[in-house]
């Protein structure tokens, strides 16, 4: 008998992928937007070098009994962690990078819901990021690929653009789904140049700064990103 997810089909000897994807994209494009928790791993692959989550801002809130409304959570917080369970979930909005040499390769937002203290403990206080907290628990996630396309992240829930579409086709977005028992993320990737893709190292070294393009230092590491503007669809309770 055949398994089947929405992207993914399988049998005894037989795996296929099944998805539409944006004209134009790449074998490796496709690749890297098939990573199902393991993105890290991939990107280390193909630039042959460590990749380092950076986390530039997160919203942490709780319910402090079954029936209240989420409320900000400040750790540590012991009680917090250990109470955490589907009926009292511990949800965290985030947006962090992806580094490559100092360099941003990929920037991730992301909703994650835990209703675990195991969970809360290892991706709260150790910080496990959370493509490691997988690795951790070694447990595979389900993964539903929700998105992909070109254009910018302001475009995703309208028409974002194909490719030869001037300056929108150098970045490359996906927005998908990893959920395990007592841990369920939705995350918005977005990748700022597909360049990286075709040059690879030589892109790490040769690909012309942030600042260069018109982006401040302010504007690339500031803390102030309105993590709430990204529809996320994970029920909060």
């Amino acid at each position: 008998m055949a398994k089947m997810t929405s992207f993914e089909s399988y049998n005894a000897k037989t795996t296929n992928i099944s998805y539409r994807w944006p004209s134009g994209v790449t074998g490796i494009e496709r690749i890297v937007l098939s990573a199902q928790g393991d993105l890290q791993r991939v990107l280390s692959a193909f630039f042959a070098q460590p990749i380092v989550v950076a986390l530039v801002c997160c919203q942490t809130l709780y319910h402090t009994s079954p029936t209240s409304a989420l409320a900000p959570l400040t750790l540590p917080n012991p009680a917090a962690i250990a109470s955490a369970s589907q009926e009292t979930p511990i949800v965290q909005t985030r947006k962090v990078y992806l580094k490559c040499a100092g360099k941003v390769v990929c920037t991730a937002t992301s909703c994650v819901r835990i209703t675990s203290p195991e969970c809360a403990r290892l991706f709260l206080e150790e910080k496990y990021a959370i493509g490691q907290m997988f690795r951790r628990l070694e447990k595979v996630p389900a993964f539903d690929l929700l998105a992909t396309g070109f254009g910018t992240a302001d475009e995703l829930e309208g028409n974002p653009g194909s490719v030869g579409d001037n300056k929108r086709d150098q970045e490359l977005w996906r927005k998908y789904r990893l959920s395990m028992p007592d841990f369920e993320c939705e995350i918005l990737e977005v990748f700022p140049s597909r360049e990286m893709f075709v040059f690879g190292e030589t892109w790490l070294v040769d690909e012309p700064t942030m600042a260069a393009k018109g982006v401040t230092s302010s504007q690339s590491q500031s803390g102030d990103v309105k993590l709430a503007d990204w529809s996320l669809r994970i029920p909060l309770n």
